[in-house]
């Protein structure tokens, strides 16, 4: 950073805490490889010298598994003594914290290692190297996220989740209201406050949706032309729609498959690509339906998909999404206007010619998912891998036996096979990525679930 930069950016800080004097402490964040915060909390006074000296953090933070724990074997931890790194606010992201009863302060932060570069684990760096490299051949995404959610009850006796009651009283709904504005407004206190919040910060969300569970809902981030952005808008999305909820007496959860008998939680990812004139390069030119560039790109996704299943479904619970038709896409299909299949082509003007990269779960760590999508996509264009013939009709039963793993390990084992996750996310994140999943799946499978007791104790 440019010492003019630093100033404005610490000037803009300094204006914060003019209008804001209740506030003394503040909260930075940074994401790990799960998509979980992970930080510390700061004075303000510690937190304006950042702009020029950092603030020291161990660069190990980035690489836990969801437990927070530090697996052995990433060169991150004991054997390297536990370095320091140095992490640097992002101008533009303080904001006041929206829920709880301390006044405080949050930024989002970026790791770099002591001598300036970028540390390679931080996920935002990971994204910002697949977009540098797409910039370096003309093309600039342009990117909206969806995620959905469950709001569950919050006085519970059991782990599993129940489905809320209506904030103004009622019964809690058991069934499936997809689209239902009933729904909507039993939860508006939660649902309004949040999308208000992010309005406030800055982030452009605005449609909320009721989906398919009992208190499950979609709230749409508007496109932005920065990748980071958009990415750092999800997980801002996670945080304030957690913090809202629960001080109006729900959780909120982004678990992948909560309810066995439910439909899971997706993170829904759309891409346009401009070119340096700001024209979408994907857009269809004379009588074409679908462009050259476009079906390019989507075949890139097709051959990138499986060895990216480790990053769009990171833990075991993440693969009870991928069930026949339930909006989980199980094979790398592509269609027009079609949401069985994995890769959609959304209706709408041929100038918003986009794909819907519609497999990861909301559980998935947005910078990772965006990285791996951006990366196939390019991949594709570079190469001009041809998709086939788009999907018509059921996309569950149109696969021609090509379905993505289902399993974390064989997700894992196809991810560090691959040559082209590991050409763009670099070897080195690939291994350590590796090492924290694997850590984390041994820790899940040592431990008994009544499942098995009650299928296997008396019967075998």
């Amino acid at each position: 950073m440019n010492k003019s930069f630093v100033e404005d950016s610490r000037a803009e800080a300094q204006r914060f805490f003019e209008e804001n004097p209740d506030v003394e402490l503040v909260e930075l964040l940074i994401p790990d490889i799960n998509g979980v915060f992970r930080g510390k909390r700061i004075s303000k006074q510690k937190f304006l010298k950042s702009f020029s000296e950092g603030v020291t953090l161990p660069g190990s933070m980035c690489l836990v598994d969801i437990t927070g724990d530090n697996p052995e074997g990433t060169g991150l931890l004991w054997s390297s003594g536990d370095q320091d790194n140095l992490a640097k606010p992002i101008p533009g992201t303080l904001c006041r914290v929206p829920y709880g009863e301390l006044p405080l302060a949050q930024v989002m932060m970026s790791l770099y290692n002591l001598d300036g570069t970028k540390f390679f684990a931080d996920p935002r760096n990971v994204l910002q190297g697949v977009v540098d490299r797409m910039a370096a051949d003309g093309f600039y995404p342009t990117v909206a996220l969806e995620l959905e959610f469950y709001l569950a009850d919050q006085n519970q006796e059991t782990a599993a989740p129940l489905p809320p009651q209506p904030l103004g009283g009622g019964i809690a709904s058991d069934g499936v209201q997809v689209y239902g504005l009933q729904q909507i407004e039993d939860f508006e206190k939660v649902l309004h406050d949040a999308v208000a919040e992010l309005n406030r910060q800055g982030i452009p969300a605005d449609t909320i949706v009721a989906e398919a569970g009992p208190g499950q809902f979609e709230i749409n981030l508007g496109h932005v032309t920065d990748p980071m952005m958009a990415a750092d808008h999800a997980m801002q999305l996670k945080r304030v729609v957690k913090g809202i909820a629960w001080d109006h007496g729900v959780t909120a959860t982004f678990m992948a498959k909560p309810y066995s008998d439910q439909a899971g939680n997706g993170l829904h990812v759309h891409v346009s690509l401009r070119d340096k004139d700001d024209n979408n390069v994907l857009s269809p030119v004379g009588d074409e339906e679908v462009s050259d560039n476009l079906r390019f790109a989507i075949g890139g996704l097709q051959e990138s998909m499986f060895e990216s299943m480790a990053i769009f479904a990171p833990n075991p619970n993440s693969f009870r999404r991928f069930q026949n038709k339930a909006y989980a896409p199980m094979s790398p299909n592509w269609g027009l206007n079609n949401r069985t299949v994995a890769l959609r082509i959304p209706a709408g003007s041929p100038k918003a010619a986009r794909v819907e990269h519609r497999v990861s779960g909301a559980d998935a760590n947005p910078y990772l998912v965006l990285a791996c999508v951006l990366a196939g996509m390019h991949h594709g264009m570079k190469n001009k891998l041809d998709p086939g013939e788009p999907t018509v009709g059921n996309g569950y039963e149109q696969h021609g036996g090509r379905i993505v793993p289902r399993s974390m390990i064989s997700a894992l084992d196809r991810f560090v096979e691959g040559d082209i996750v590991k050409e763009y996310l670099g070897e080195r994140f690939v291994e350590v990525f590796d090492i924290c999943r694997r850590a984390e799946y041994d820790e899940f499978f040592a431990e008994v679930t009544q499942l098995e007791y009650r299928w296997y104790l008396d019967a075998v």
